[in-house]
């Protein structure tokens, strides 16, 4: 295996023969960098298209099992690669490395910013950079996009190798994810977020388009949310958020010239599901949050004990 001293590990999870139009973009952008870029996918048949893509950009592939979710990969491919038996070459490659980017494709990316990303990220003085942060359950570092500096690899191997994969996705958030800025705060590893928002990044894709950055999480353009999820933005005052048309938003912001329209991930609810959902959502928002916060609010008082949370107040 070639020595590289930049790796960038794209995690995607596909069901198809074929990559979406939105992972190509990324994967493509990505490879005319200086970074040795590698798309980690669920083991699958592929197609000879799909194929051609991959050896016609110099990327490497690794099929793997669906497990763990973006971190399972990345555990699954840099395990691998450390303590491959071949005469050492993959640790005596590792042992170089100088910068690693790992990256998910929950993220669309419809300009390519990855230079402008790269070059902010080693203008600040930060040994890890991410693109948005999180203040819910513990300040971390969103985990779709990391770029790690030398001094952030050590306590990113650690945790990634020291910590089980998990089962399911919120499990991942707070062990993984969370879990690994605990690690990074512990190892005295400097952090940054180089689009910070006023409130939750979840609830912030307008502002952050304004802002330039030219990414929108994936799940925002497909309303794929389930109904515990659709109840909490509403308590927490986003219920517009929940409900905008941001594919409108990204076409009026500006796709870049090879980023195709037909590319955006489309809703996975029917017209007639979305308006029933507006119509129960409009109804807990105005009558049924308020009276359930303060039925809360007064229990907790009388109990005598302290309430928490943003959405309580």
């Amino acid at each position: 295996m070639p020595s590289y001293k930049k790796i960038a590990l794209y995690a995607s999870y596909q069901t198809g023969k074929d990559l979406p139009g939105y992972v190509r973009f990324a994967l493509r952008h990505l490879a005319a960098t200086d970074f040795h870029v590698v798309l980690l996918t669920n083991d699958r048949e592929l197609s000879e298209e799909t194929y051609k893509f991959i050896a016609d950009n110099d990327i490497e592939l690794f099929l793997t099992q669906n497990h763990g979710f973006d971190f399972g990969m990345w555990h699954r491919y840099l395990k691998l690669k450390v303590n491959n038996p071949t005469a050492g070459v993959a640790q005596e490659s590792m042992g170089n490395l100088d910068r690693l980017l790992v990256l998910n494709d929950s993220i669309v990316y419809f300009q390519n910013n990855f230079e402008k990303f790269f070059a902010e990220a080693e203008k600040s003085t930060a040994d890890v950079v991410s693109l948005t942060s999180s203040n819910e359950i513990y300040p971390h570092l969103q985990s779709f996009f990391l770029y790690m500096k030398q001094p952030a690899l050590g306590a990113f191997f650690m945790h990634l190798f020291e910590t089980p994969e998990q089962e399911d996705f919120l499990s991942t958030v707070r062990h993984m994810e969370v879990g690994l800025s605990e690690k990074f705060v512990e190892a005295e590893v400097r952090m940054e977020a180089l689009y910070p928002t006023d409130g939750k990044a979840l609830f912030s894709a307008r502002e952050l388009i304004e802002q330039g950055a030219g990414f929108i999480k994936r799940k925002l353009l497909q309303r794929r949310f389930n109904f515990d999820e659709k109840v909490y933005f509403i308590r927490m005052g986003a219920k517009d958020a929940l409900n905008t048309d941001y594919a409108a938003i990204v076409k009026q912001a500006g796709l870049a010239h090879d980023f195709k329209e037909e590319w955006l991930p489309t809703a996975v609810d029917s017209p007639l599901r979305h308006k029933a959902d507006l119509l129960w959502e409009g109804a807990f928002d105005k009558v049924g949050w308020p009276l359930l916060r303060t039925a809360i609010k007064t229990k907790y008082k009388l109990l005598g004990k302290p309430l928490e949370g943003d959405e309580y107040k």
